[in-house]
């Protein structure tokens, strides 16, 4: 546990059983989060680059973490950089763009619906489809961990059955 913000649900997968590139884009993510566009890009680059990301990611990624920034977004649960254990909401932003380069935008709109805005929504998806060709062009393809099927209302299921849900 980092300890560094309030205790959340987790998702069943830990920091270790993601691939090297999901692993860049959410520790990226978690810096951005944490210090912002100045103060993580020079760190999300070199992350990016170690994973074999192009810069050229940079843009379309900060768009769309930029898209949190707008009033009345809903922010989600992004845990410190050094977290091992994902957040379902970070689950679900990995999800969302695997579901891009997988052509089922449709869920990542459905995923990024309860944060942000109806035009905040609009960039973060066009910012997304971006980011998600990106990473095409570099062969670079994201499982899809469905977690759709971790966000659950407070008297929906366990832990326990979501992860059995998830697998």
């Amino acid at each position: 546990m980092c300890g560094t913000v309030e205790e959340g649900r987790y998702s069943p997968w830990t920091v270790a059983d993601l691939t090297t590139a999901e692993r860049a884009l959410l520790t990226g993510v978690r810096q951005w989060f944490r210090a912002g566009t100045a103060g993580a890009m020079a760190s999300m680059r070199i992350g990016l680059n170690v994973a074999g990301v192009p810069n050229t990611a940079l843009l379309p990624l900060f768009a769309l973490l930029g898209t949190f920034a707008v009033a009345g977004a809903r922010r989600p649960e992004i845990r410190c950089p050094a977290c091992s254990r994902i957040s379902i909401d970070e689950a679900a932003l990995l999800d969302s763009l695997a579901a891009v380069q997988g052509g089922d935008a449709e869920v990542a709109t459905q995923l990024f619906d309860r944060w942000l805005p109806p035009v905040a929504l609009c960039m973060a998806t066009d910012a997304m489809a971006e980011l998600g060709g990106v990473l095409d062009g570099a062969r670079i393809f994201l499982p899809r961990r469905r977690a759709a099927r971790l966000v659950t209302p407070a008297n929906g299921p366990t832990m326990g059955d979501m992860a059995m849900a998830a697998e």
